[in-house]
This record gives structure tokens, sequence and C-alpha cells, in this order.
């Protein structure tokens, strides 16, 4: 659901990086067909049609801010031969989903002829019932009797679908904008291709592990391993060092950057990456990037690349650091499902507020900057972890602060084949900045307690690293996860501060 909070439009290096690379890609418009059933000797037609052009005109209202197209029939189908030639034909230009409404009560030719199809063409389905008042008269439509005839028929085939029983008024908007927002980023996923800057993952980070031909199998997403010295040498020979020093006098000059304490060098470096990997990202089309962040940065370039994987993310390219591949696929599922609004980051869980029932999510300064809290400033600063071992040798560029209270859903695709995912809804709230680097304190707002969900993640063994994005989109990750086979990992019975692996042996 979109987030009633209003994070800024561009961060703070967008004007001056639209002056030196392309905007990032973004994904196709997608294509969703509504369609309708009845039978003219059984049902009046004329209301079944006026019915069915009622829902078309609400589909296209509930969708009309996204980048998603509705295309209707002419009328309800009552011959499954039609309705197949109509998919047919309509496939052939593209679809990413259909809506079936139930207009009245149809022929089963027309539900099992439909599951066959979806069988050959995979697409998520809604079907759309509406409740008819009570007259004391004729039953006009049996819409709710049709909808189980149907859904009988493809639960049998083994048909995924989705299902609505709602009136044709507003109420239907939402489960409409939801499913459509899930085959959007169904759609996205299909015809991505990624980036891995660095080729692997972080040492020993066997979380950052993916299963390529997995990932395409469920998603449908590509992405190609290129190392380190490619994107640096190609941001050498594109990029002049006044085009880089332009980004860093941008950063350290601006109102809300309350201190400096890291080597124009290092910075300097950091945005070299930045900037070759956004015109990689240009010049390939690449809807996302993951960027092998250390040692290599760190020993071989003398620089962190947390700073650039905030200016990529403010730009509107989706990157999560450490080589973590499921961690970019869980970032931009949260991307694609809210049209870019989320504006997701990577981060840890890492501060269990027990007594306060209170969740700190952190990580080193790789946020964007659009997700500063309001009236806070950031500091530009060496790697905070490194300082921990030594600060005479630690490296930047790290972008520190709070983040912007408000509601947020946080997403994992576990490793290594993204066969499972776990999320769940919270919302960030006032604290301080527990830890030095980017934070904020969520209390948990959805179905389950943070004492449950943490069991859970602990428990069963989770994944360490979590993409957040704002505004709460449970739902319509739900509906994209369901219809691209990745099955979601229960919650756990208890919500206990202790607990035992509940993997089997």
């Amino acid at each position: 659901m979109p987030c009633d909070l209003q994070l800024p439009e561009k961060g703070v290096l967008n004007e001056v990086l639209a002056d030196l690379v392309a905007a990032p890609a973004k994904p196709q418009p997608a294509r969703l067909a509504i369609i309708a059933c009845g039978v003219k000797i059984h049902f009046p037609w004329d209301r079944a049609c006026e019915r069915f052009r009622q829902a078309a005109a609400l589909a296209r209202q509930a969708t009309d801010a996204l980048p998603v197209e509705i295309v209707a029939a002419d009328e309800p189908f009552e011959d499954p031969d039609a309705l197949l030639a109509f998919l047919d034909s309509e496939l052939a230009k593209g679809l990413a989903g259909v809506i079936f409404f139930h207009a009245a009560y149809t022929a089963g030719e027309i539900g099992s002829a439909l599951g066959r199809w979806l069988l050959d063409h995979p697409l998520p389905l809604m079907s759309w019932a509406w409740p008819e008042p009570g007259t004391g008269d004729r039953n006009e439509a049996n819409s709710l009797t049709c909808q189980n005839f149907i859904l009988q028929m493809l639960g049998s085939l083994g048909v995924p679908y989705a299902w609505q029983h709602l009136p044709l008024d507003k109420s239907a908007a939402y489960p409409l904008e939801s499913f459509a927002r899930a085959c959007y980023a169904r759609h996205g996923f299909r015809r991505a291709k990624l980036l891995h800057a660095g080729g692997s993952r972080v040492t020993a980070f066997y979380d950052g592990e993916v299963d390529e031909l997995a990932v395409f199998k469920t998603l449908g997403c590509r992405f190609d391993r290129v190392d380190l010295e490619t994107v640096y040498q190609h941001a050498c020979k594109r990029f002049k060092d006044a085009d880089v020093r332009r980004l860093v006098k941008t950063l350290t000059s601006h109102p809300a950057c309350a201190r400096v304490d890291v080597p124009e060098e290092q910075m300097m470096q950091t945005y070299r990456f930045g900037l070759g990997m956004l015109d990689l990202a240009h010049e390939h089309g690449y809807l996302g990037a993951t960027v092998k962040s250390w040692p290599d940065l760190f020993d071989c370039y003398g620089c962190a690349i947390d700073g650039s994987v905030s200016m990529m993310n403010d730009y509107g390219f989706c990157v999560a650091e450490e080589g973590e591949m499921n961690g970019l696929l869980s970032s931009l599922a949260l991307f694609l499902v809210s049209d870019g609004k989320a504006v997701p980051t990577m981060m840890d869980l890492s501060l269990w507020k027990q007594a306060q029932d209170r969740l700190g999510i952190w990580h080193c300064g790789a946020s964007p900057t659009r997700l500063l809290k309001p009236g806070t400033s950031f500091t530009a600063t060496r790697h905070s972890i490194l300082e921990n071992g030594d600060p005479e040798t630690a490296v930047g560029l790290m972008l520190e602060f709070l983040l912007a209270c408000g509601p947020v859903t946080v997403l994992r695709y576990l490793a290594p084949d993204a066969g499972q995912w776990f999320g769940f809804e919270g919302e960030f709230v006032e604290t301080d900045l527990d830890y030095r680097g980017t934070y904020g304190l969520m209390k948990a707002t959805g179905e389950a307690s943070l004492g449950r969900i943490m069991h859970t993640i602990l428990s069963r063994g989770l994944d360490h690293h979590w993409s957040v994005g704002y505004g709460h989109w449970h739902n319509e990750l739900r509906q994209l996860n369901h219809f691209c086979g990745i099955g979601e990992t229960p919650l756990t019975p208890a919500e206990t501060p202790h607990g035992l692996s509940l993997r089997a042996r």
C-alpha cells in the first residue's frame, strides 16, 4: 500500500548526476486484459454486458497512476473458442496478467479452456465476483456460484490465482491496484538484466550466494558478472576528474551535510565506481546492480562503495552492496511493486530492544539521502567498523544519518535460490542514532508481533541481510511471489526471546 510519507523525489546528488550520466532504465509498462463470462440463455445479457463495462472502468481507475494498461474484451464470453482467440491475440501484443470478471454464470467449458490456456501461458489471474443484492425475486447473475465453479476447475488444474468478492464500486480499487502492481513487478523481473560488479560475494557471506538458474526459472531475470577493475577503468575513460569532483563538492557543501571526515581522494574513488556502474547500466540496459564492497575496494582502491550505493539508489537505480544478489532481488521486488516509491535500502537487523519491543535496523552508511529524517543532517565519514580496528587506515565514503519515520516493509529472498521469502511490516519511530551508520528503529505493525518475527528469523536460520522499503507492500509482495512460485516462510508459533532451531535434522 502506498506510503503516506512523502519522500523527496530527488537525492542530494541527482541534479549533478543528470548532467553526467543518463537516467536509469525503467521497466516496460505492463498490459493487463480484463475478460468476463456469461450465458445468454440463462441470465440477462444486457445487464451482464453493462456490469462488465463498469468492471473494466473500475480497473482502469484503480491502475490509472501506474505504468499499467488495461485492455478489455468487447463483451463477456460464452464461447470458449472466442475467449481463447481474444487471449491469444492480446498475448501476441504482450500481456502481464488477466482479470476474470464473473458477470454472470457460465458454462464449464469457459473455465476449463481458460485454465488450460493458463497452463500453457502462466500469467497471473485475478478472479472477481460481485455480491448480488437479495431482491426476493430472480437470481440475476449467480456470480458467486460462478466464481466457485470456475475456481474449482483452476484449482484442479493447478493454476495459481488470486480472487476477490467485492461490489462494483471503489471498495474493489485497492485489490485491483495490488494485483496490477504484482503483475507489473513480475513483468519487470522477467525482462530484467542485472549487473554484478565484482562478480562474487564478500568472503564467507554464504547467504550472499545465488543460484542463477533457479532465479532465472522463478523470477526470470539474469545478470552479468563484471570485475571491479572493468568498472573502474570504464569510469576513468568516460569521466574526468572534474566531473567526479562536482559530486564531491555538491555533497560536502549541501546544507544537510553536518560534517566531513574523509579525504577527498577517497570520496573521488567512491564516486568513480558509482559513475562507472551507472554508465554501464545505461549502456547495457541493467535494471539494478549489486557490488562487492569489500575487501577489494578497501585493499586495492582505498575507498568504500557505500556513498555510491546511496547515490545510485537516490537516482532510481536499485543497488545492493556486499556482492548480495539476493539482497538486490529483495530490494528490486520492493522497487517494482511500489513503482520506485519505496526507495529500498539493504540493512542488518542489529539491535533488538526487547524491553521496548523495538528493532534497530542498521547498516554502515549506504542508504539513499532521500530517506534522511526531515530536520536532521548527515555526515560524510570513513567506515565506522574499520575505525574499530584502526582509525588511521579506515577508508570511506560513508553517509551516516537517521532514517525518516514512517511505515516500512522488510523483505528477504533467501539464499541461494531465492525459492523462499520472508517479510514483515512495521514503522520507523522516533529514536536517537544508536549506532553510527544509517539507522532506523522499528515497531511491528503487521500481522505478526516483533517477538514472533525475530523468533522465526532466528529459529529458522534465515539470512542476515534485509531490504527495507517505505510503505506497506506485504500484500503486493505476497501476490508477486505466489505467481512466481516462490514459497513464503511461515511464522513460528512462539514469540519468546529464546528458542530451538526448527530445521529438521
